[in-house]
Protein backbone atom coordinates (compact mmCIF):
# COMPACT_ATOMS: atom_id res chain seq x y z
CA UNK A 1 0.00 0.00 0.00
CA UNK A 2 1.39 3.43 -0.93
CA UNK A 3 1.57 6.26 1.57
CA UNK A 4 -0.13 8.82 -0.66
CA UNK A 5 -3.66 9.67 -1.74
CA UNK A 6 -4.01 10.61 -5.42
CA UNK A 7 -6.35 13.58 -6.05
CA UNK A 8 -6.25 14.77 -9.63
CA UNK A 9 -2.59 15.14 -10.54
CA UNK A 10 -1.52 15.71 -6.93
CA UNK A 11 -0.74 13.41 -4.02
CA UNK A 12 -1.57 13.74 -0.35
CA UNK A 13 0.31 11.86 2.39
CA UNK A 14 -1.73 9.32 4.34
CA UNK A 15 0.86 8.56 6.99
CA UNK A 16 -1.22 10.44 9.58
CA UNK A 17 -4.34 8.38 8.82
CA UNK A 18 -5.43 4.99 10.01
CA UNK A 19 -5.31 2.16 7.45
CA UNK A 20 -9.10 2.18 7.19
CA UNK A 21 -9.17 5.96 6.86
CA UNK A 22 -6.53 5.93 4.14
CA UNK A 23 -8.50 3.34 2.12
CA UNK A 24 -11.67 5.40 2.50
CA UNK A 25 -9.95 8.55 1.32
CA UNK A 26 -8.59 6.73 -1.74
CA UNK A 27 -12.14 5.90 -2.77
CA UNK A 28 -13.12 9.55 -2.16
CA UNK A 29 -10.17 10.64 -4.29
CA UNK A 30 -11.20 8.42 -7.18
CA UNK A 31 -14.78 9.70 -6.94
CA UNK A 32 -13.62 13.32 -6.96
CA UNK A 33 -11.43 12.73 -10.01
CA UNK A 34 -14.38 11.27 -11.91
CA UNK A 35 -16.67 14.21 -11.11
CA UNK A 36 -14.62 17.39 -11.17
CA UNK A 37 -11.58 18.81 -12.90
CA UNK A 38 -9.64 21.99 -13.44
CA UNK A 39 -9.77 24.83 -10.91
CA UNK A 40 -12.26 23.12 -8.60
CA UNK A 41 -10.13 20.00 -8.43
CA UNK A 42 -7.07 22.05 -7.56
CA UNK A 43 -9.03 23.85 -4.81
CA UNK A 44 -10.16 20.52 -3.34
CA UNK A 45 -6.66 19.14 -3.47
CA UNK A 46 -5.23 22.25 -1.81
CA UNK A 47 -7.84 22.09 0.95
CA UNK A 48 -7.18 18.42 1.64
CA UNK A 49 -3.41 18.89 1.61
CA UNK A 50 -3.69 21.84 3.97
CA UNK A 51 -5.82 19.83 6.37
CA UNK A 52 -3.66 16.70 6.54
CA UNK A 53 -0.33 18.55 6.67
CA UNK A 54 -1.45 21.11 9.25
CA UNK A 55 -0.69 21.07 12.95
CA UNK A 56 -3.41 21.17 15.63
CA UNK A 57 -4.54 24.54 16.93
CA UNK A 58 -6.80 25.99 19.60
CA UNK A 59 -10.00 27.98 19.29
CA UNK A 60 -10.32 30.73 21.91
CA UNK A 61 -14.03 31.07 21.09
CA UNK A 62 -15.16 27.56 22.08
CA UNK A 63 -12.12 25.80 23.54
CA UNK A 64 -11.74 23.30 20.69
CA UNK A 65 -8.27 21.80 20.21
CA UNK A 66 -7.32 19.89 17.06
CA UNK A 67 -7.12 20.29 13.30
CA UNK A 68 -8.89 23.20 11.62
CA UNK A 69 -10.47 23.06 8.16
CA UNK A 70 -10.19 25.22 5.05
CA UNK A 71 -12.65 27.95 4.10
CA UNK A 72 -13.12 30.52 1.38
CA UNK A 73 -12.36 30.75 -2.34
CA UNK A 74 -9.48 30.45 -2.88
CA UNK A 75 -9.25 28.13 0.09
CA UNK A 76 -7.51 29.36 3.24
CA UNK A 77 -6.04 26.49 5.20
CA UNK A 78 -6.67 26.27 8.96
CA UNK A 79 -9.44 28.87 8.72
CA UNK A 80 -12.57 27.27 10.17
CA UNK A 81 -12.99 25.82 13.66
CA UNK A 82 -14.89 22.55 13.13
CA UNK A 83 -16.70 22.93 16.48
CA UNK A 84 -18.03 26.52 16.50
CA UNK A 85 -17.13 27.52 12.91
CA UNK A 86 -15.25 30.62 14.00
CA UNK A 87 -12.97 32.09 11.32
CA UNK A 88 -9.63 33.80 11.83
CA UNK A 89 -11.15 37.26 12.38
CA UNK A 90 -13.56 35.91 15.01
CA UNK A 91 -10.73 34.30 16.95
CA UNK A 92 -8.70 37.53 16.77
CA UNK A 93 -11.74 39.41 18.11
CA UNK A 94 -12.02 36.95 21.02
CA UNK A 95 -8.35 37.42 21.88
CA UNK A 96 -8.84 41.21 21.88
CA UNK A 97 -11.78 40.81 24.25
CA UNK A 98 -9.86 38.45 26.54
CA UNK A 99 -6.94 40.89 26.61
CA UNK A 100 -9.23 43.77 27.62
CA UNK A 101 -8.58 45.66 24.39
CA UNK A 102 -12.33 45.76 23.79
CA UNK A 103 -15.18 45.24 26.23
CA UNK A 104 -18.97 45.37 26.28
CA UNK A 105 -19.96 44.97 29.93
CA UNK A 106 -22.77 47.40 30.82
CA UNK A 107 -22.83 48.94 27.34
CA UNK A 108 -25.58 49.40 24.76
CA UNK A 109 -24.26 47.32 21.86
CA UNK A 110 -25.35 47.27 18.21
CA UNK A 111 -23.93 44.52 15.99
CA UNK A 112 -24.19 44.71 12.18
CA UNK A 113 -24.22 41.43 10.19
CA UNK A 114 -23.87 39.30 13.32
CA UNK A 115 -21.81 36.14 13.16
CA UNK A 116 -22.69 33.33 15.53
CA UNK A 117 -19.19 32.84 16.90
CA UNK A 118 -19.04 36.54 17.84
CA UNK A 119 -22.58 36.93 19.22
CA UNK A 120 -21.84 34.11 21.67
CA UNK A 121 -18.86 35.71 23.39
CA UNK A 122 -20.20 39.29 23.16
CA UNK A 123 -23.36 38.19 24.94
CA UNK A 124 -21.28 36.47 27.60
CA UNK A 125 -19.58 39.82 28.36
CA UNK A 126 -22.88 41.08 29.86
CA UNK A 127 -23.74 44.19 27.84
CA UNK A 128 -26.58 46.35 29.13
CA UNK A 129 -28.38 45.68 25.83
CA UNK A 130 -27.37 43.81 22.72
CA UNK A 131 -29.18 44.26 19.38
CA UNK A 132 -28.19 42.69 16.08
CA UNK A 133 -29.00 44.07 12.65
CA UNK A 134 -29.15 42.58 9.16
CA UNK A 135 -29.90 44.26 5.84
CA UNK A 136 -31.59 43.97 3.38
CA UNK A 137 -32.93 40.66 4.73
CA UNK A 138 -34.55 40.77 8.15
CA UNK A 139 -32.72 37.88 9.84
CA UNK A 140 -31.67 39.65 13.06
CA UNK A 141 -33.26 41.80 15.78
CA UNK A 142 -33.32 44.93 13.63
CA UNK A 143 -33.46 45.82 9.94
CA UNK A 144 -31.05 48.78 9.65
CA UNK A 145 -29.39 50.19 6.55
CA UNK A 146 -25.87 51.04 7.71
CA UNK A 147 -25.76 53.93 5.21
CA UNK A 148 -28.82 55.55 6.83
CA UNK A 149 -29.28 54.18 10.34
CA UNK A 150 -32.76 54.80 11.71
CA UNK A 151 -31.65 55.38 15.31
CA UNK A 152 -31.28 58.58 17.34
CA UNK A 153 -27.92 60.30 17.53
CA UNK A 154 -25.67 59.36 20.47
CA UNK A 155 -27.86 56.36 21.37
CA UNK A 156 -25.31 53.51 21.22
CA UNK A 157 -22.19 52.85 23.32
CA UNK A 158 -20.51 50.26 21.13
CA UNK A 159 -20.96 49.13 17.52
CA UNK A 160 -19.55 45.94 16.02
CA UNK A 161 -18.98 46.02 12.27
CA UNK A 162 -16.87 43.08 11.06
CA UNK A 163 -16.37 42.66 7.31
CA UNK A 164 -19.29 44.91 6.42
CA UNK A 165 -17.78 48.19 5.22
CA UNK A 166 -16.28 46.65 2.08
CA UNK A 167 -19.85 45.89 0.91
CA UNK A 168 -21.32 49.40 1.16
CA UNK A 169 -20.75 53.12 0.61
CA UNK A 170 -18.33 53.35 3.51
CA UNK A 171 -18.23 57.14 3.63
CA UNK A 172 -21.96 57.27 4.32
CA UNK A 173 -21.72 54.30 6.68
CA UNK A 174 -18.83 55.71 8.73
CA UNK A 175 -20.62 59.04 9.14
CA UNK A 176 -23.77 57.27 10.31
CA UNK A 177 -21.84 55.04 12.71
CA UNK A 178 -20.18 58.13 14.19
CA UNK A 179 -23.55 59.89 14.54
CA UNK A 180 -25.31 57.14 16.48
CA UNK A 181 -22.40 56.52 18.84
CA UNK A 182 -22.48 58.42 22.10
CA UNK A 183 -19.47 60.57 23.05
CA UNK A 184 -16.75 58.15 24.13
CA UNK A 185 -18.44 55.34 22.20
CA UNK A 186 -16.48 52.83 20.15
CA UNK A 187 -16.76 51.23 16.74
CA UNK A 188 -15.13 47.77 16.61
CA UNK A 189 -14.34 47.10 12.96
CA UNK A 190 -12.52 44.61 10.77
CA UNK A 191 -12.09 44.73 6.99
CA UNK A 192 -10.09 42.93 4.29
CA UNK A 193 -6.93 45.05 4.19
CA UNK A 194 -3.65 45.01 2.26
CA UNK A 195 -1.00 46.83 4.30
CA UNK A 196 1.25 47.07 1.24
CA UNK A 197 -1.22 49.38 -0.51
CA UNK A 198 -1.11 53.06 0.38
CA UNK A 199 -4.58 53.63 -1.06
CA UNK A 200 -7.76 51.55 -1.04
CA UNK A 201 -8.51 49.94 -4.40
CA UNK A 202 -12.00 50.66 -5.70
CA UNK A 203 -13.36 51.08 -9.19
CA UNK A 204 -16.95 52.09 -9.97
CA UNK A 205 -16.73 50.39 -13.37
CA UNK A 206 -16.36 46.98 -11.67
CA UNK A 207 -20.00 45.91 -11.39
CA UNK A 208 -20.37 42.24 -12.35
CA UNK A 209 -20.05 39.46 -9.82
CA UNK A 210 -17.25 37.88 -11.82
CA UNK A 211 -15.22 41.10 -11.91
CA UNK A 212 -15.85 41.84 -8.24
CA UNK A 213 -14.58 38.38 -7.36
CA UNK A 214 -11.52 39.00 -9.53
CA UNK A 215 -10.63 42.43 -8.16
CA UNK A 216 -12.10 42.53 -4.66
CA UNK A 217 -12.09 38.88 -3.57
CA UNK A 218 -15.87 38.41 -3.21
CA UNK A 219 -18.81 38.80 -5.59
CA UNK A 220 -20.49 41.37 -3.33
CA UNK A 221 -17.45 43.45 -2.32
CA UNK A 222 -16.94 46.92 -3.80
CA UNK A 223 -13.38 47.64 -2.61
CA UNK A 224 -10.21 46.19 -1.13
CA UNK A 225 -8.80 48.40 1.62
CA UNK A 226 -5.28 49.72 1.85
CA UNK A 227 -3.50 51.43 4.74
CA UNK A 228 -5.68 54.50 4.28
CA UNK A 229 -8.57 52.69 5.99
CA UNK A 230 -7.38 54.41 9.15
CA UNK A 231 -7.50 57.80 7.43
CA UNK A 232 -11.10 57.18 6.32
CA UNK A 233 -12.11 56.61 9.93
CA UNK A 234 -10.19 59.64 11.16
CA UNK A 235 -11.76 61.86 8.50
CA UNK A 236 -15.21 61.53 10.10
CA UNK A 237 -13.80 62.28 13.57
CA UNK A 238 -12.74 58.94 15.04
CA UNK A 239 -9.48 58.27 16.84
CA UNK A 240 -8.12 54.85 15.93
CA UNK A 241 -6.24 52.10 17.73
CA UNK A 242 -5.65 48.55 16.54
CA UNK A 243 -5.09 45.05 17.84
CA UNK A 244 -2.78 42.49 16.22
CA UNK A 245 -1.79 39.08 17.57
CA UNK A 246 1.89 38.17 17.86
CA UNK A 247 3.54 35.32 16.00
CA UNK A 248 3.07 32.77 18.77
CA UNK A 249 -0.66 33.41 19.17
CA UNK A 250 -1.11 33.54 15.38
CA UNK A 251 0.21 29.98 15.14
CA UNK A 252 -1.58 28.72 18.26
CA UNK A 253 -5.02 30.05 17.32
CA UNK A 254 -4.74 29.69 13.52
CA UNK A 255 -4.93 33.39 12.69
CA UNK A 256 -4.02 35.33 9.57
CA UNK A 257 -0.64 36.77 10.46
CA UNK A 258 -0.77 40.55 10.74
CA UNK A 259 -4.57 40.70 10.63
CA UNK A 260 -6.05 43.74 12.40
CA UNK A 261 -8.99 44.54 14.63
CA UNK A 262 -9.66 48.28 14.71
CA UNK A 263 -11.31 50.23 17.50
CA UNK A 264 -12.45 53.70 16.39
CA UNK A 265 -13.47 55.97 19.29
CA UNK A 266 -15.74 59.01 19.19
CA UNK A 267 -14.27 61.84 21.30
CA UNK A 268 -16.03 62.64 24.56
CA UNK A 269 -16.26 66.36 23.83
Amino acid sequence: MTDELLIGDGRLPTSRLSLKGAHSLRYVGLAIRSLVSGDLLRELRTALRSYYLSEPGECPCCGYSGLFISAGIPARGNADCPKCHSLERHRLFKLALSAGFVGFRGKRVLHFAPERAVTQFVGEDHPASYATSSYPHHTADLLLNIEAIELPAASIDSIICSHVLEHVDDRLAMSELYRVLCPGGELVAAVPLIEGWDVTFEDASVTTEQDRLRFFGKTDHVRYYGRDFRDRLKKVGFTVREFTADGRDSARYKLIRGDKLFVASKPRD
